[in-house]
């Protein structure tokens, strides 16, 4: 927080999210001080820093076409995805919301925190999944951001 940022964007990478604590840490360290948005194992990496538990799926869900549901509103997306663990939605805190499922398996495709500017999703909004598909997310992102100036 040296640099004074707006806010956090946690990447989406490689690795088991159970094998990066010091990832957790920090971002634990950063939450409630600047707006923090997750996409992949950044997802896995906020939900850890809030007290949820990943697992490993059965088989990754890789490629695209892959349905997920807004639960907000109900609106499915198809989305391109790269990942093989996921969050444990009853380990998630009562102050965390589930966002977005997989209509392939129902897990968990999103989250955010109620009260701290914090959401992120799991799959890659960033790979064209249409021409503005999943611009809303990003905006909700600048809009806690504009919040929290």
């Amino acid at each position: 927080l040296t640099q004074n940022p707006d806010g956090i964007l946690l990447s989406p990478g490689p690795g088991d999210p159970e094998l990066l604590d010091h990832l957790v840490s920090t971002t634990k360290d950063i939450l409630g001080k600047v707006p923090v948005m997750g996409i992949c194992l950044g997802n896995q990496i906020l939900a850890k820093s809030l007290g949820a538990k990943t697992y490993k799926l059965k088989f990754g869900h890789r490629g695209a076409n892959h349905p997920v549901k807004d639960t907000a509103s109900d609106r499915i997306y198809i989305t391109a995805q790269n990942h093989g663990y996921s969050i444990d939605p009853e380990s998630l805190p009562s102050d965390v919301d589930v966002t977005h499922i997989s209509m392939n398996d129902y897990t968990v495709e999103g989250i955010r925190h109620r009260s701290l500017p914090a959401l992120s999703i799991q799959y890659h909004s960033e790979a064209s999944p249409g021409p503005k598909d999943n611009e809303y997310i990003f905006d909700d992102f600048l809009e806690m951001v504009k919040e929290t100036k």
